[in-house]
Parts: C-alpha cells; structure tokens; sequence
C-alpha cells in the first residue's frame, strides 16, 4: 500500500518541496501533489493513504418495507444468508359476520411477488406460525430481531414444495396479470377464526390483541425472492359458506401493517470471522473489500492523512473534484450473483449513528455510486464531504463535521441493504491492477 511512511512533520516538509518543485512524488511517499500541466492553480493528489476495513453492519433498521424477502441464498466468497418476514395481518373490513352456521372451505395464503429474485432458485418448503410477540407501527425493529411464535405452522399437511420464482406483475394488453405465490393453508385454523365471538373482528386492535400477526419463513430450498408487503395485495383469504350464500374474507398485510424483514448470515472463507460472537471483527482492506446486505458487512474508509493538504496548499485551496474509485473483483459472479446496481456512501454523526454524507444528502450533487459494468467498478463524488473535512480546521463552515470530534469514517454500504440478499467484493489497496483509490483535483 502507497502511504505515509514519515513522521508527520517530514510528510509536510516534503509535501511542500514537491509542491514548488512541480514533480510528482515518489510513489512510496503518502501525500503526491502533481500540477496541472496547464493550469497551475491546479494539482492532482491521487496517492493520499487509504484505511480500508471490512466490518460488521450495525444493526439495521428494516421494518415498515416494501418488500419482504423470502429464501435461502448461497453467496458466493460469502457464505449462506436466510430471510424471512416477521408481519401483522389486518382486517380488510371490520365487523365481519360470517352468518349463520358458517363453515370454513378452505384458506389461502396469497403472496402478491414483487418480481425480485435472488441467487438459484429451487422449490422451497415455506411455514407460517402464529405470532406471540405483538408487533407495533410506532417501534423500530432490526434485521435481527427474534420474534416468539407459535410451534404451530398454519401450512396445511398436504402442501408440498412451492416455487418462488417471481416475475412481477405483468401487462396483458390493457390488463395488468399479477403474480401470486399460493400456500394452503389449515381449513381447522380458518374454522377456528369462524368461530371468534364477533368482538375479535369489530376493530383492528381487538383483532390483533387475538392474532398479534404470522411469521414466513423457508425451512427447505435455495434461492429468495421479493414480496409485495405495503400494497394490500397479499393476503391471507378464507373462504367460507353459510345457510344463505358462499363468499370469502381477506386478512391483509396492508400499507398500516407492522413489519420487518429478518436476516441471519452464516458466512465462510475469510469472512467466517464475523460468525464469532461479539461486534468488533473486521478484516483489513489491503487485498479485498466485502459489501452484503441485509444487515451484512460494510467497508469502512478513513483518510489519516487528509488534514495534511491544509498545510501545504493553505486556507484558500478548494475541492474541484473528489472522486473515490471501487474496482469491483469479478471472480466467480455469475449474472445469478452479479454486484449491487448501486452503492451508497454514510458517514457518522457524534454519536456514531449512520447519517448521510454532505454528497450522499444533497440533491444538488451527482453523487454516482452506480455500477459501471464497462470499467467493473463504483465511482463516488464525495467533493463536499472532502471539502467540509478540510474545512473543519480552519475556522471555515465545517457542515457535518465539527473540529470537536475526530472525523468520522465513511461506510460504503448496499443501496437497498433492507430488502435484498446482493453482496460484492471489491479490490482493496495494495493490489497491482486497479486498486481502490482516492483521485482529488484541488485549486490553490
């Protein structure tokens, strides 16, 4: 890895002679300043120190989402990761009056697919148990949360291995054919539900004081895929006939329902480390980086040397362009495991909660972050987020960062870490083709 190998003070000693002497340093040497051959005022810093770190994902905040995630996924060069769905079902009408002599026919589980896909995809063995915990819209719920339930699975006996394959809903001229996963579910349980005394179903608070809601889960299958958990479109539907008529009735995982998606990794190869118990592993970033979502590992970055720039260009330089570089490492991905569409880039704020960057928060700027299938890598304009960190010391706006603190490290983490199962691997610093990098364009 090119870095500082100097005490500090002979780092800005020798920033400052190259600086003057317009020579682009010695690439053993931290801090390289090179001159814009035709405007001076510029210089090109593209060998700063890199602090690159594989770390855990804080506990993630996935409820209230708008897909569920449902399977089991091998990652390759990451390990297994397993998804279910914790959720509430709630009356698509209160004061159901199922009349008289009502008789349960059958209840089906209708999982409206929001045509996200996964990994390879073979049948999967799917159980639904009865909530005992209550689940509430006003908490906050992480990836891992352990929800108590019922030992019981409301999947009927004769229901044998399903597909999950989704492929959306789909336009038919000028119809829209959506796609459903059915599961059929236990006539008894439906029977049960029928012979609720008529109070359970007056409001949706009653309703759910009886039934708290139901987990999903995959107990045998490889692949996952998305379900549609905000629209009201899955649903639990229970049909039914009395002396009078036959008709059915919907409990819905509607836009109010209380939820959350639940992961667990069991990862292997290098990354078996984050299997241990405990919260502070990492894995160095000189030769590879790992990004997983659902709650996975993120790479951290910290920039030591940064603050240097400040000596030797003075208060008037400014950030034209910060632009750092994540090669993505295509050893064995597949179009079935390919990388992130998109990355995002997160900062901490003093109490170490994940916050937006300057760049990631501002609709003004281009942050990028999208996967350049041409060149296999991620580009990020971090230039605010550059500019504000120079600033902190000089008495300038410092934005999110205050010179009270250290500055905080930057995260690179998945676009959509709450609702998908994607991981990447991308080059660290010390590898000799394409590494990891961090090009900065400044004026002076």
């Amino acid at each position: 890895m090119t870095g500082f190998r100097s005490p500090y003070i002979f780092q800005l000693f020798t920033v400052a002679v190259l600086l003057f002497a317009c020579k682009k340093p010695d690439s053993g040497i931290g801090l390289g300043l090179q001159p814009d051959s035709d405007v001076l005022s510029l210089v090109t810093v593209d060998t700063l120190t890199l602090n690159f770190t594989t770390v855990d994902e804080d506990s993630l905040a996935t409820d209230e989402m708008s897909i569920g995630v449902l399977g089991t996924v091998f990652y390759p060069r990451f390990g297994t990761t397993h998804a279910s769905i914790a959720t509430q079902l709630r009356l698509s009408a209160p004061n159901i009056d199922f009349g008289s002599n009502a008789v349960a026919d059958s209840v089906v589980f209708r999982m409206h697919m929001s045509g996200d896909n996964w990994g390879t995809l073979t049948p999967h063995t799917i159980e639904v148990h009865p909530l005992l915990d209550t689940l509430s819209l006003d908490s906050t719920y992480y990836s891992n949360y352990n929800p108590w339930v019922n030992d019981e699975n409301l999947v009927d006996f004769s229901q044998g291995p399903v597909s999950i394959y989704s492929e959306g809903d789909e336009i038919n001229g000028e119809d829209t054919v959506s796609d459903y996963l059915e599961l059929k579910l236990k006539t008894s349980w439906g029977q049960t539900l029928i012979e609720q005394d008529t109070n359970v179903f007056s409001t949706n608070s009653n309703w759910l004081e009886y039934f708290p809601g139901i987990v999903i889960s995959s107990t045998n299958g490889q692949g996952a895929a998305g379900v549609d958990i905000s629209s009201g479109f899955s649903v639990v539907r229970l049909h039914y006939h009395n002396d009078l008529d036959t008709s059915f009735y919907d409990l819905q995982i509607a836009p109010l329902s209380a939820r959350v998606n639940l992961f667990q990794h069991d990862y292997t190869t290098n990354l078996a480390v984050f299997n241990e118990p405990g919260s502070e592993h990492s894995l160095p970033g000189d030769e590879l980086l790992y990004v997983m979502s659902g709650s996975g590992v993120k790479a951290q970055l910290e920039i030591p040397y940064l603050e240097a720039l400040n000596d030797s260009l003075g208060e008037g330089r400014a950030v034209q362009k910060a632009e750092l570089i994540l090669p993505v490492d295509k050893k064995y991905y597949s179009k079935r495991y390919d990388a992130h569409d998109h990355l995002f880039i997160l900062t901490e704020d003093a109490d170490g909660t994940a916050i937006a960057t300057p760049d990631q928060g501002s609709a003004a700027v281009n942050i990028d972050g999208f996967y350049d299938q041409t060149n296999g890598e991620y580009r990020f304009n971090i230039s605010r987020t550059i500019q504000q960190i120079l600033n902190r010391e000089t008495g300038a706006h410092y934005g999110n960062f205050s010179p009270e603190h250290p500055v905080p490290p930057l995260h690179v983490v998945s676009s959509r870490a709450g609702i998908s199962i994607q991981g990447v691997v991308i080059k660290g610093t010390d590898v000799e083709e394409n590494p990891a990098r961090l090009v900065l364009t400044l004026s002076h």
